[in-house]
């Protein structure tokens, strides 16, 4: 009888604090790994992804691509040089809604804003011909701001060379 060995049903998140810089490496069920070097502000975007596509249960934007196999690098490149899907106009609607709440999460923490990131991420959504998340419920958004203000206070106690790890699930 052969055994059967199963895959992790998971993309492993690593967010390294380097000196100078931050490296976040994803991990594939299937071993293929992506990886980007950046300034350490950039961990506040990833890391606020990572809560609100956990908090809201999206598989389509940012961390749910990568482990389709797009590479972080994908995401990066000038909008006419990126793969056909991540054209905005061919990405999923979790990814874009994604998109603007997390700007939306970084522009208050910046300036302290105590604006309703509910009522202006429906105007943007709005703007853009795109529905507003339906279990983005007032609580689900305190939701996500306590995991990310307990993320970004897991990163900033990080000593250079030590790393954040998360999983996301894929089921």
């Amino acid at each position: 009888m052969v055994e059967q060995v199963s895959m992790p049903s998971h993309l492993k998140i690593q967010l390294q604090k380097k000196r100078d810089l931050a490296i976040l490496r994803c991990e594939r069920p299937d071993g293929s790994i992506t990886f980007s070097r950046m300034q350490h502000a950039m961990a506040f975007h990833d890391l606020a992804h990572y809560a609100v596509e956990m908090e809201l249960g999206f598989s389509q934007a940012f961390y749910g691509l990568l482990a389709e196999g797009y590479a972080i690098e994908d995401f990066e490149l000038p909008r006419d040089k990126r793969p056909e899907a991540l054209i905005p106009a061919n990405l999923p609607e979790e990814s874009l809604q994604t998109e603007h709440l997390v700007n939306l999460l970084q522009v208050h923490a910046i300036q302290d804003s105590t604006t309703d990131i509910r009522k202006q991420l429906a105007e943007i959504l709005a703007e853009n011909e795109l529905s507003y998340p339906k279990n983005l419920s007032p609580e689900r958004l305190a939701s996500i701001q306590e995991r990310l203000q307990e993320l970004l206070e897991n990163w900033k106690r990080l000593q250079v060379g030590q790393s954040l790890e998360l999983s996301f699930p894929l089921d």
